[in-house]
């Protein structure tokens, strides 16, 4: 356990890049002025409502782990993934999904600008993250096509979106353990993988380098996923921001379903501490393990 110093310069470093992300996502962003203004509103509202910036911050980190030779490209790739993050909130939150009218401590935005231009508002973002991430022209073209194929990859039938229609499909049925990993690996474990590969890729594409990275985000994003479904039973809606109780109300597959809550509480405590130990064999300066720790702390 760190000391109360290291403890606050993890906290300040952990805020500090967020404000960082926040700035340049407000840049990167449409104006709200711009043609078409709902729609440019509706991404806006849906982006710049802070959170927790997760996801950017592995992509950052990552990048730092694996040399951070430009750490301003770095930094468009975390908004990137941001984006496409966004685009997913979005998404789910539509009645025909997940019908979440609250999102981040605020209306969801469907709730806010009504179901097809939140609809278009996430195909937008969808679009944008990939034209923020093909820019860079200081990173050599290989690991910037690298890195675009491992987040097309993240997001697509076999990942994200495939994830996201087992989770569908899978409402009412009885959880199995198959099932229940099915989902999670793919409708979140996969995009937080991708976020601090992402980082790494700009920098290296060494196979070996990319995927221990690459996996080690896997066991950190199906801990982030087991933290959210107990978070979802004994969370306080006012601190995590989202309706909660709901995934008994729509029989979800979850993990507290399908192995119990105390078995879930083991089983991420035993990923994060896998996650702490494989990542400071490669190098990581401390503030990844933090992260990976910063993920438990939320049901603690």
């Amino acid at each position: 356990m760190g000391s109360q110093t290291d403890n606050n310069d993890f906290s300040s470093g952990l805020k500090s890049t967020a404000e960082i992300v926040e700035k340049r996502l407000d840049m990167l962003l449409p104006s709200e002025s711009e043609l078409p203004v709902s729609l440019h509103k509706a991404m806006r509202y849906s982006t710049l409502q802070g959170g927790k910036r997760l996801r950017a911050i592995l992509c950052i980190w990552g990048h730092r782990l694996a040399g951070n030779s430009y750490p301003e490209e770095a930094l468009d790739a975390a908004c990137a993934i941001e984006c496409l993050h966004a685009y997913t909130l979005i998404h789910d939150d539509l009645p025909s999904i997940d019908d979440d009218g609250l999102r981040r401590g605020l209306p969801s935005c469907h709730i806010r600008f009504g179901e097809a231009i939140a609809l278009l508002a996430g195909d937008a973002l969808q679009a944008l993250a990939f034209e923020i991430l093909s820019r860079g022209a200081r990173v050599p073209d290989e690991n910037r096509i690298y890195a675009i194929g491992i987040l097309s990859k993240a997001a697509g039938s076999r990942m994200l979106v495939g994830g996201q229609v087992a989770d569908l499909e899978g409402e009412g049925k009885r959880p199995t353990e198959d099932m229940v990993k099915f989902i999670h690996r793919r409708k979140t474990a996969e995009l937080i993988s991708a976020s601090i590969s992402v980082g790494a890729a700009l920098e290296t594409i060494e196979p070996e380098m990319i995927e221990e990275i690459a996996d080690i985000g896997r066991k950190a994003g199906l801990a982030f996923q087991i933290v959210d479904d107990i978070l979802d039973q004994e969370g306080d809606a006012s601190v995590v921001g989202k309706g909660l109780r709901k995934d008994d109300k729509r029989g979800k597959i979850t993990w507290p379903a399908a192995f119990g809550m105390a078995s879930s509480r083991d089983t991420a405590r035993a990923l994060v501490d896998e996650c702490k130990s494989r990542i400071r064999a490669l190098g990581d300066d401390g503030d990844l393990e933090k992260l990976f720790e910063y993920i438990l702390e939320r049901i603690s």
